[in-house]
């Protein structure tokens, strides 16, 4: 199992895409180990859709949305924060 704090990412990389990057990088490595990744949502703000399609989006692209789902969970997620990683997820499969 592995953690990831993104409130980490996000204030050590300030350019939205590099941070979706980082991300999607750290949860590559966890998943062409066939680990599960835990992100860590403790006081993010934010996810704004350009960081969510380089980091989320590509993880879509490259695992497929059911190792998105079976692989990747959230602590600390607020009700907010769950409620847009919902509508990005609804807009990416619409658009399929």
């Amino acid at each position: 199992m592995c953690t990831i704090n993104l409130y980490q990412i996000f204030s050590e990389t300030a350019d939205l895409p590099q941070a979706g990057t980082v991300f999607y990088t750290k949860v590559k490595d966890a998943f062409d180990k066939s680990e599960n990744v835990t992100v860590n949502m403790a006081d993010v703000t934010a996810l704004p859709s350009i960081f969510l399609n380089v980091s989320i989006g590509k993880i879509i692209e490259e695992y497929g949305i059911d190792r998105l789902k079976t692989g990747l969970s959230f602590s600390k997620i607020t009700k907010a924060q769950a409620l847009r990683l919902q509508e990005y997820l609804t807009k990416l499969s619409s658009r399929k």
